[in-house]
């Protein structure tokens, strides 16, 4: 199967993430790619794929944990 054009943004923008610039253009020349490849990722409608903590790519939002009142699955305490 083929790459779709939002996979090989996506691909591009995790080469320019790694990418170390050596000099002041160099690093101002990165940005600008940065920005444009984002650009055409949120002018498609799409969110960007985000890290949370200890957890694979996830899209954007936020996940709530499960704490102690929703841990009983749901049953009403006395």
């Amino acid at each position: 199967m083929a790459n779709t054009r939002r996979m090989n943004r996506l691909e591009e923008l995790g080469r320019v993430d790694a990418e170390k610039a050596d000099t002041k253009s160099g690093a101002r020349n990165l940005a600008d790619e940065k920005r444009r490849i984002v650009g055409e990722l949120k002018a498609k409608g799409g969110g960007i794929a985000k890290r949370g903590k200890g957890m694979a790519y996830k899209k954007g939002g936020h996940v709530k944990s499960m704490g102690k009142a929703t841990r009983g699955g749901g049953i009403a305490k006395r």
